[in-house]
């Protein structure tokens, strides 16, 4: 595996499924992340009951979260830049957007494999 393509959106998936190329607008955040366990943070937020896995594929996967649970994970970069910057590369970080979120804000978390 090559990694995964990780993208934020400030919209529900319904919303993003209508309207699919008006979107950048409501995009928080977008990486690439190589690191192994690159997708362990939704994992952790799964079994806590703050996130909710809609697809699997990897074309993408999808979860959804509330604000609140998940962008403070998200404040000073990927969940897994610590100590293993050298595998991710953010592309689009938007700390004004995430920041105006409300805390109740479904988020839509998008993960393509990038094989």
């Amino acid at each position: 595996m090559l990694g995964w393509e990780f993208t934020v959106w400030r919209r529900t998936p319904e919303e993003l499924d209508r309207d699919r190329y008006g979107h950048s607008a409501a995009t928080l955040a977008r990486w690439e992340d190589r690191h192994v366990g690159a997708l362990n943070w939704l994992t952790e937020l799964v079994e806590a009951g703050k996130a909710e896995q809609l697809a699997v594929s990897g074309y993408p996967s999808r979860w959804t979260a509330r604000a609140g649970d998940t962008l403070h994970l998200l404040a000073d970069g990927s969940p897994n830049q610590a100590g293993n910057a050298h595998h991710v590369r953010l592309i689009e970080w938007n700390t004004d957007l995430m920041a105006a979120c409300p805390a109740d804000q479904v988020l839509t978390i998008e993960a393509w494999d990038q094989s």
